[in-house]
């Protein structure tokens, strides 16, 4: 862990502070205002009634392959009901794959339908794509900071009680 044993002055930490928050704010409304999902996943959408919220698990389940519901969940942060309702409409809708899982069948593992994955990287190259070169400008060692600065940011703002909704 890279945490500092020593705090650093208030004066630093405020202006550290401002430099921060300014750019943290153009960086969180882009990512909000990131283009639309292609086409093909939008048309989904409109004929099914999805809407924001099932695109992040959408998005993580185009990330990372084959995923078991539970594994969504904690991934996403959200109860284990709202992430199968949301896995259940994006199935309906023919965005998402359900089977069970051959060695465990109360797991049901979700995948992306064959049709959807060309659509799903390019959506994900556009949308990754400025966080994905971030971390590639960095030194092993800077990226290592930056990630680790954002996992204590997450920390911080659960004990706020303000992290993702558990619907």
């Amino acid at each position: 862990m890279s945490v500092n044993p020593q705090a650093p002055s208030a004066i630093e930490l405020d202006r550290d502070l401002r430099a921060l928050v300014e750019a943290i704010r153009p960086v969180i409304g882009a990512l909000k205002r990131s283009g639309p999902p292609p086409e093909l996943f939008h048309e989904a959408f409109a004929c099914h009634s999805l809407g924001p919220r099932h695109g992040p698990v959408l998005i993580t389940v185009a990330l990372e392959g084959v995923m078991s519901v539970s594994e969504i969940a904690e991934r996403l942060d959200l109860s284990l009901s709202t992430t199968s309702l949301l896995v259940g409409e994006l199935s309906r809708a023919g965005l998402l794959e359900r089977t069970e899982d051959d060695r465990d069948r109360r797991r049901t593992l979700v995948r992306l339908p064959e049709a959807y994955r060309a659509a799903a990287d390019q959506w994900l190259q556009e949308r990754l794509g400025p966080l994905r070169r971030t971390l590639a400008r960095l030194t092993p060692q800077a990226r290592a900071g930056f990630i680790e600065g954002w996992r204590i940011l997450r920390e911080e703002i659960a004990t706020l009680g303000v992290d993702a909704p558990h619907a």
